[in-house]
């Protein structure tokens, strides 16, 4: 009576009950990793190191020990640390983390930002090699972004002209003209926390990493200050000296950036933004690959042009292909060419089994264009840095698991650090399912508002999956 009462207790759980009859189990992890119970090692004298061959026959999996697997390597296992207080002492390497195995250095794995924008301080520890950026708008992600923008290309001048002029807060060709007062620091103010009061900009803003990033531009500090140029009586060239303390005394003197990065220091004047001169990449930088993808990059194909053109007839050109899939499995190729004969303006085309000739990219939809843009930037940032605001835009959300596989898979194999921004659910929880999956390191950061801070908390893969199976709000 009591053993019927027991089986019919576990009968609704079948590991439960081969447990009860004394059948050894295993289970799968996630990961597609198990592992070989006690009982059934010992029946077949399995050690580590050992090999086991698998044979199926009528469905069932019969498992021994390869024969002199230990004695092919006799340094594939040492028993000298196997007693029970050593298994105690390392116990907390059998962790998910370090199940994940040896993974390449982050470029950044800590992250400081004091005065820009809307950081007042800002410090986040424990950047993974893919990590998604969620929070409300206005929380500060596309500032984050900017600020690892910045670091990685050494301050450049192009960076800090792209940034401002994507925010359109460069002001009109026509201000090129204009004379300057310290109170009209437009549009430098804009990248200070405090801004409009300069008061509280007056100290400027800084941002460091802790990771792989090259020492030279690990560290930043950028902040306002007047200038006046000096020309060398001996030759053509000219140099950048600070104004006086009141800068309406030097009728010659002009705002500008103050950047200082390792040992050098920068002066941008306002006027070189003004004027919209042409920034050139500076040729003694250190500075990193950093691919930046806006949320709108799907308009158009034409900027992606350069990218393009850089990995064209490599093994890049198939991963494009191969991602492009995702959505439509008909692509089997994808190309360049010039708009209307224009070689300065080009477009995408794509060949799909379906068509008899090429067709333009964006004939497939907003969502292949994206897509398109996200992996074409990644393969472009290898040993770097990817930056993609709102990486969901235009993608459908059955696709987002297999894009987040693929961006995972990508990461890893062009050692690239992504750092995406997104509103969606649906990409959080296609995140989570991709790292679950993949060896590299997904980290979710969550940034939120209180009072002037900006506050972030960070959610390891094993806490998102209790994110998304609960519904926990993160978004």
């Amino acid at each position: 009576m009591t053993t019927t009462r027991q089986l019919r207790t576990l009968s609704g759980d079948p590991d439960a009950y081969r447990g009860y009859l004394g059948i050894p189990i295993s289970k799968l992890t996630s990961k597609s990793q198990t592992t070989v119970p006690r009982a059934a090692r010992a029946a077949i004298g399995l050690r580590s190191g050992d090999e086991m061959p698998h044979r199926i026959e009528d469905g069932r999996v019969i498992l021994t020990k390869a024969r002199g697997s230990s004695v092919d390597n006799p340094f594939k296992s040492f028993d000298e640390w196997d007693s029970e207080a050593d298994r105690q002492a390392y116990a907390d390497l059998s962790s998910d983390d370090c199940r994940k195995g040896p993974t390449m250095t982050a470029l950044i794995r800590t992250c400081e930002v004091s005065g820009f924008r809307a950081f007042a301080d800002l410090r986040i520890d424990g950047f993974g090699k893919v990590n998604l950026i969620t929070g409300k708008n206005n929380s500060g992600k596309s500032s984050l972004l900017e600020a690892i923008r910045i670091l990685v290309t050494g301050g450049a001048p192009e960076t800090i002209y792209d940034i401002l002029d994507y925010r359109e807060e460069l002001g009109s060709a026509g201000d090129a003209e204009r004379l300057y007062s310290p109170t009209d620091l437009e549009p430098f103010c804009n990248l200070f926390n405090g801004f409009p009061d300069l008061a509280r900009s007056a100290k400027g803003f800084s941002i460091s990493a802790v990771g792989s990033l090259p020492e030279s531009i690990s560290h930043i500090n950028v902040s306002i200050n007047w200038f006046i140029r000096k020309s060398d009586p001996i030759g053509p060239s000219s140099r950048y000296e600070p104004a006086s303390n009141d800068a309406l005394d030097d009728v010659d003197s002009f705002p500008a950036l103050q950047i200082q990065i390792a040992a050098r220091t920068r002066v941008l004047p306002m006027d070189r933004f003004r004027r919209r001169y042409a920034m050139r990449p500076e040729s003694d930088a250190a500075s990193r690959p950093c691919i930046y993808l806006d949320p709108f990059s799907s308009r158009s194909t034409s900027q992606m042009g350069a990218l393009w053109d850089a990995i064209a007839l490599t093994d890049a050109e198939q991963e494009v292909v191969k991602a492009l899939q995702v959505i439509s499995p008909d692509i089997q190729a994808v190309s360049m060419i010039a708009r209307d004969g224009r070689s300065s303006s080009r477009k995408a085309i794509a060949k799909s089994s379906l068509y008899p000739e090429p067709l333009p990219l964006r004939t497939f939809g907003d969502g292949m264009n994206r897509l398109f843009g996200v992996i074409l930037s990644l393969c472009n940032a290898r040993n770097g840095v990817l930056l993609v605001d709102e990486i969901e835009n235009g993608l459908h959300y059955s696709i987002q698991t297999d894009v987040w596989r693929t961006l995972f898979r990508l990461a890893r194999d062009l050692n690239v650090q992504v750092f995406a921004t997104s509103h969606s659910w649906d990409s959080v929880r296609a995140f989570q399912k991709a790292a679950t999956e993949s060896p590299e390191d997904g980290v979710l950061v969550r940034l939120s508002r209180k009072d002037d801070q900006i506050i972030p908390t960070l959610f390891t893969e094993r806490e998102l999956e209790i994110v998304t199976r609960d519904q926990v709000e993160v978004r």
